[in-house]
């Protein structure tokens, strides 16, 4: 049967397949859209879309079988009540047919109990146009209707940087070329990152499409891409995921944390340099071509299926081709020959003090060599020695200028940068402020430097039962500590260190006192009273209690629940959490008392 007939027949029966391919949002909580795809009878020559759509070109019947498309996708789309928006492809040349009708999706969607703003028309050429009016023209007619414009292929065809520039769109969508690959390829991710600046600069958005790989969409991720959508996720199905994937939403998961850990200034994956990676099969001669090229290159890191497996140190490198015969020797054998393979690997969300003693327990020779950062397991850069030292001398000089003389903790400064910072990430965390009870009698009765003892054991508990990694230590200075926690434990940590400071506030006291249950001290009005043993009051506030903009908003309310904890008597734990005050923990009277 020729074409013509077979092209006719699918209009006017309108068998037409529609396949619907879910638009991951970065977040990862839920699915943000379906991109609708056509296709011809799966029985047909005309079921390649390509082969479809240029068949309708050709016999001017492309308007014809596009409003057949959008019918077929709407229709499904709301009857299957698909969540998030739909991704409708529209060819420009549409509205230069003889049979064009104005208004044509704005009637559909009327008809299904669609608006404009949960669709979205992706302009799409399935040939060539070289026709920037007809582009904009397309563009501004669906902008006129109240419609949001999504650019395909950008990099491809005719959708230019011109295009986007004029129009703003509100997405666009990269070709699969620039994804395919990403992770081991330099120049894809800096185009993408070229494309992402330009992207928030016109406030429009971007999506990765063609993703087929747990590394592609790692890396994607990783540079910031807003969507993404691919094989990887799904492929195009009449009947769609409707929640995304369990592998992707770790990913995105473990991005999150990633990028919140890397914004502070303390891990190591903010000193990665993107020096591209070889595989073992890369000629010697090649990798010296690369030094060559890259003098401030010390080393080049050698990785297969993205996991390093060694690294070529440009001295050593050197000192081989240097001796006799040397360049004879290697230069046309593979890397995998010459490669070191003891090399040392952090993952890049480590601490700079973590990776600053890996390094100095290296042998004496390999101290300033350069070190390997990656990111679950998977090659994320290269590190350098001389960059480690100056970043760990900064901090060092700034923790002196910023911390407690006695105890060494971060001072009040650097607890509200942290603070703040946390609030900027729009992590999650508790905020506990510990304060000593009874401290400035203990002090007066027993001298200073007992006084500075019992701060220093205050502070080695508190650095003690939490997890340094993730949660913070600050001391506000005199008996006022700050633990800024991430552990989502918190609660059985702060128990721990009330209950521990229970059994070693006994070792301070003499037997006298402790028989008394405290001392008889004057107090700052020169009134002799009784003043019961130390006990640690602990005001907390989570980050769910309020839509807290900086560090001296915690504050301000952390204060009003400090009153509230002070009230108890002996250790006590007041917690503000998810808006409400409750009293989590309140040693008995006895028991705060000291008595057995």
């Amino acid at each position: 049967m020729p074409h013509t007939s077979v092209l006719t027949e699918i209009i006017e029966s309108q068998t037409i397949n529609t396949l619907f391919q879910p638009i991951i949002g970065a977040r990862g909580e839920s699915i943000f859209a379906y991109e609708a795809l056509s296709r011809g009878p799966s029985d047909s020559y005309l079921c390649s879309p390509v082969r479809l759509f240029e068949e309708a070109k050709q016999q001017h019947q492309l308007f014809a079988l596009e409003s057949i498309c959008r019918r077929r996708a709407i229709e499904n789309f709301t009857r299957q009540q698909l969540p998030g928006k739909l991704f409708l492809n529209v060819t420009p040349e549409t509205l230069l047919q003889p049979d064009h009708h104005k208004g044509l999706t704005l009637d559909l969607l009327n008809n299904y109990g669609l608006q404009p703003d949960q669709v979205v028309i992706e302009i799409t050429e399935h040939s060539p146009t070289h026709d920037y009016e007809l582009m904009c023209c397309a563009v501004r007619h669906y902008q006129g209707e109240g419609f949001s414009i999504a650019l395909d292929d950008l990099g491809a065809g005719y959708s230019s940087l011109r295009l986007w520039s004029e129009l703003q769109p509100e997405y666009v969508k990269i070709d699969r070329h620039f994804v395919s690959g990403i992770e081991s390829d330099k120049v894809k991710r800096d185009f993408v990152r070229s494309i992402l600046e330009i992207a928030r600069a016109v406030n429009s958005q971007v999506v990765a499409e063609g993703i087929e790989t747990r590394q592609e969409f790692e890396t994607l991720t990783d540079i910031g891409v807003d969507f993404f959508q691919g094989y990887y996720f799904a492929r195009p199905h009449p009947q769609p995921i409707r929640s995304v994937s369990r592998p992707a939403r770790m990913v995105l998961k473990q991005n999150k944390e990633s990028r919140e850990m890397c914004k502070d200034d303390g891990h190591i994956g903010r000193l990665k340099l993107d020096i591209p990676p070889v595989t073992p099969e890369t000629l010697v001669e090649d990798v010296v071509d690369i030094f060559e090229q890259n003098e401030h290159w010390f080393s080049v890191p050698v990785v297969s299926a993205g996991v390093p497996v060694g690294i070529v140190m440009r001295s050593r490198l050197l000192q081989k081709l240097s001796k006799a015969f040397g360049r004879d020797l290697y230069s046309k054998k593979p890397v995998s020959q010459i490669l070191d393979k003891e090399f040392m690997s952090v993952e890049h969300h480590m601490r700079l003090e973590t990776v600053s003693q890996q390094v100095t327990q290296r042998n004496r020779h390999q101290l300033e060599e350069d070190f390997i950062i990656t990111r679950n397991s998977y090659y994320y850069g290269v590190g350098q020695v001389i960059d480690l030292l100056k970043e760990i001398t900064e901090m060092q000089l700034k923790s002196a200028q910023s911390s407690n003389p006695l105890t060494g903790l971060p001072g009040n400064v650097l607890i509200q940068e942290r603070i703040d910072q946390l609030i900027e990430n729009q992590a999650s965390f508790v905020v506990c402020y510990f304060d000593l009870d009874n401290f400035k009698a203990y002090n007066d009765q027993y001298g200073y430097a007992k006084g500075d003892e019992i701060l220093l054991s205050v502070s080695l508990l508190l650095k003690k039962h939490c997890h340094l990694q993730r949660d913070f230590v600050g001391h506000v200075g005199g008996d006022d500590y700050v633990v800024v926690f991430k552990s989502s434990d918190w609660q059985s940590y702060v128990q721990a260190i009330l209950n521990e400071f229970s059994q070693h506030r006994l070792n301070f006291y003499s037997a006298e006192h402790l028989r008394d249950g405290g001392i008889w001290t004057e107090d700052r009005f020169g009134e002799k009273r009784f003043f019961d043993l130390m006990s640690i009051s602990v005001a907390a506030i989570d980050s769910d209690s309020a839509d807290f903009s900086s560090a001296k908003e915690v504050a301000g309310q952390l204060s009003h629940i400090k009153h509230e904890a002070k009230h108890a008597k002996g250790n006590s734990l007041v917690a503000q959490l998810a808006g409400s005050v409750v009293n989590l923990f309140s040693e008995s009277e006895e028991y705060a008392s000291g008595a057995r």
